[in-house]
């Protein structure tokens, strides 16, 4: 009797593990893998399909949440809201990456994504400095954090172009005030552009609406100063050949 119950117990486990073997090799052949999908996503995103591409990734996010395509897929969705010009779901989902992985390797291309995502709306910088500055401090964080990165390099020189649109602002502000003879306003932002702006393309000219604005004023030893200043350092720009005949005889 009792070998006839442990002979039938038996038949029954093997029946019920000869089922489970074979609904987990059907589902295996009717859902794809998180890779598969992945990979497709990504086919679609280099293809403009953009839609496509980020339903995929949420696909990877629901039923493989926690796989390395699901932790890439975050990252890459980012990416596609950059690339279809979603500027602020970009930032989002890359600020979300950083925060729920500081540790992951793609840290530093969510950074880079974010960065962009402002970079890419710095469209009149006369009318608004905002995307400029944060811009400038998106790059910078990334630098401060992986100076070593790949971005870096390319992020270094964004933050130059960047400064130089910010400087750019205070030397439209400086010519207005200057036309308008409010020589004092005028020389504090041509100062500021000098001392803050150094190393931008907008400093012989500053230099020399700087000796303009002296000249004006009836500061002639100001402007010779500041006139030298400009002939000893950008002895070439355009700027300093428009320095006044006369002053340039004093040099």
């Amino acid at each position: 009797m009792k070998t006839n119950i442990i002979h039938n117990l038996l038949y029954l486990l093997l029946v019920f593990f000869l089922i489970g073997c074979s609904n987990t090799k059907n589902l295996d052949v009717s859902k794809p893998t998180a890779k598969l999908i992945y990979e497709k996503a990504i086919t679609s995103a280099n293809n403009k399909q953009f839609e496509d591409a980020n339903e995929a990734f949420e696909s990877i996010l629901l039923d493989y949440p926690y796989s390395i395509w699901a932790t890439k897929s975050k990252v890459m969705m980012a990416w596609v809201y950059y690339e279809s010009n979603k500027y602020d779901s970009a930032i989002n989902m890359a600020d979300n990456f950083v925060k729920t992985h500081p540790e992951n390797e793609l840290v530093p291309y969510a950074l880079y994504l974010k960065a962009m995502s402002y970079y890419e709306r710095i469209f009149d910088v006369e009318r608004d400095t905002k995307m400029t500055l944060k811009a400038k401090e998106a790059f910078e964080n990334l630098i401060n954090r992986f100076p070593n990165s790949e971005y870096s390099r390319d992020s270094k020189l964004k933050i130059e172009l960047a400064r130089s649109n910010l400087a750019g602002k205070e030397m439209a502000i400086g010519r207005f005030y200057q036309k308008q003879n409010h020589f004092s306003a005028a020389i504090k932002r041509y100062q500021r552009v000098i001392t803050e702006f150094e190393t931008t393309d907008q400093t012989p000219e500053a230099l020399l609406r700087l000796t303009e604005c002296y000249l004006s004023l009836g500061t002639k030893n100001e402007a010779i100063r500041t006139a030298s200043v400009l002939k000893y350092n950008f002895p070439v720009s355009i700027w300093t050949g428009k320095i006044p005949m006369d002053l340039l005889n004093e040099l």
